[in-house]
Parts: structure tokens; C-alpha cells; sequence
């Protein structure tokens, strides 16, 4: 990845970001992703508060080392295409501060568009806010939340394109567990509309400030539903699932570290 952050001597950023992701699916959805591609991006204000970015990206998404008990089907949609895709994201950011807030707001609309070339045609918008509030410093009481849709132009979102919920966007879950999946393989096969909502209260743990240790206790709910995948043995249903937990942060030497453990 590359940025410059003031490109053409202007308070404009532009870069790029060429990647390879290669990822072990097999106890969720019995099946390996990897994903090869390029993006282009570039980011402008519009105001103090108001950002702008747009993107182009392409990608080759392939779905590989499908076992014969996978769900028939990640198995029809075993192999690769290729997706070209336009996105925007506009944010209004209100935050006293964007990597440790105490107070304010923020809102982001994006949505991404392939067809413009490649296999796939669909568009994504997707829709995320956060509030904070200073109970009585440090105590911070937040509340976040984001939904998302796909809108589909082919007869089928594939697999690697849909949302996934579970692990760190619905905490007490463990990754793709929430949502449809086919209930002989327990594959989770991924669904194409979602939400996801979290209140969060974080606090001193009484220590020296230098340790750069807080708790926090919070508690998710989220759904995801709407599969492509159809069939008498796919449990697709927009129930609510609720976790609540508790959470440790430690800025370390190395960067921010999270330590989570819910209970659904």
C-alpha cells in the first residue's frame, strides 16, 4: 500500500493498495479463499467535517479446496471470477478524537458497484454510525451500528461477495456464525442483508495512566439473512441474536490490543 496524502501539492490524498489474501474458511464454510487484486483511491474534504473518497478495484476472487462434505452449494460455486468494482464512501466525522473518542459523532454511507467489466453485478451500499458520550471522564458510553444490503443484477451474489457476521462484528459468536447456512453440512453460506448494533461502556480499571490498561462491559445484537443459496436444508431466517460481555484494551508497545469475551 502507498498514500499521499497531499497529492499534487493539493489537500487531496491518492494511493493505492496491491494485494494477496489467502484465507482458511474450512471450519466455517469448508472451503479456501484467496483473493488477488489492485485498487486505486483517492480522498477529498468537502468540509471541515464532511470526506469524501472514491475507488476502483479489481479483484480475482477464487474459491478453492472444497472437500466432497461441503454444502452442494459452495460446490457449485467452486473456481474464480473476476469482480471490477467503483465505490464511494462519504463520512461526517464529529469526534473529539478518531482513535480514542470520548465524545461526538460519526456517519458513513458507502456503496460499491460491479459491472464495469468482470463477472459479477451487484451493488453493496452500506451504512455505519457510532455516538459517544463522557459520562464522567474516563467513563465513556458509546453506541454503534451498521447496516448493509446487496443488490443483485446476476441470478446469484457469489459466495465471496455476501455478508458474514460472527467473531469481531457480533461479538459471543464465533466467525460466520451468525446467519444462513445449510443445516446437514453447517456450512455457513453467507447472506446478502445484515445489521449489527453495539453498546459499549468503557471505564478505569484503577491503575497508573502509564499502564494504558481499560475495561469495558457491552453488549451486541445483529442479524443477517436473505441468501442466495436456496433449498429445503438452508436455515435462513432474521432472528435477532444478542451477546453480552465483558473487555479488556491495552495500548502496548506495538499498537492497541483487545481482549473480548462475550456470552450469547
Amino acid at each position: 500500500s502507498f498514500t499521499e496524502p497531499y497529492f499534487l501539492d493539493r489537500n487531496v490524498s491518492a494511493g493505492f493498495d496491491l494485494f494477496r489474501i489467502v484465507r482458511d474458511l474450512q471450519d466455517e464454510s469448508s472451503y479456501d479463499e484467496n483473493i488477488t487484486g489492485l485498487s486505486l483511491r483517492s480522498g477529498f474534504q468537502l468540509s471541515e467535517n464532511l470526506r469524501q473518497s472514491v475507488r476502483y478495484t479489481l479483484r480475482q476472487d477464487e474459491i478453492d479446496n472444497v472437500p466432497d462434505t461441503a454444502s452442494r452449494f459452495i460446490k457449485e460455486l467452486k473456481g474464480s471470477s473476476i469482480a471490477s468494482i467503483v465505490g464511494t464512501t462519504i463520512s461526517y466525522d464529529r469526534r473529539d478524537s478518531r482513535t480514542e473518542p470520548t465524545d461526538g459523532y460519526f456517519i458513513s454511507l458507502s456503496a460499491d458497484l460491479a459491472g464495469v467489466g468482470g463477472d459479477r453485478h451487484f451493488l453493496k451500499p452500506k451504512l455505519t454510525g457510532s455516538y459517544y458520550y463522557p459520562i464522567a471522564l474516563p467513563w465513556v458510553l458509546s453506541v454503534r451500528g451498521e447496516v448493509g444490503h446487496i443488490l443483485n443484477f446476476d441470478d446469484e451474489v457469489r459466495l465471496t461477495d455476501r455478508f458474514f457476521l460472527g467473531g469481531d462484528n457480533c461479538r459471543g459468536f464465533r466467525n460466520s456464525g451468525v446467519g444462513p447456512r445449510d443445516t446437514t453440512t453447517r456450512d455457513a453460506l453467507g447472506g446478502n442483508t445484515y445489521y449489527a448494533a453495539a453498546t459499549e461502556l468503557t471505564f478505569p480499571l484503577g491503575l497508573p495512566q502509564e499502564f494504558g490498561l481499560t475495561g469495558r462491559v457491552f453488549g451486541d445484537a445483529c442479524s443477517l439473512w436473505d441468501s442466495d443459496s436456496k433449498g429445503a436444508e438452508v436455515a435462513d431466517e432474521n432472528s435477532i441474536r444478542f451477546a453480552t460481555g465483558v473487555g479488556l484494551s491495552w495500548k502496548s508497545p506495538l499498537g492497541p490490543i483487545r481482549l473480548d469475551v462475550a456470552v450469547p
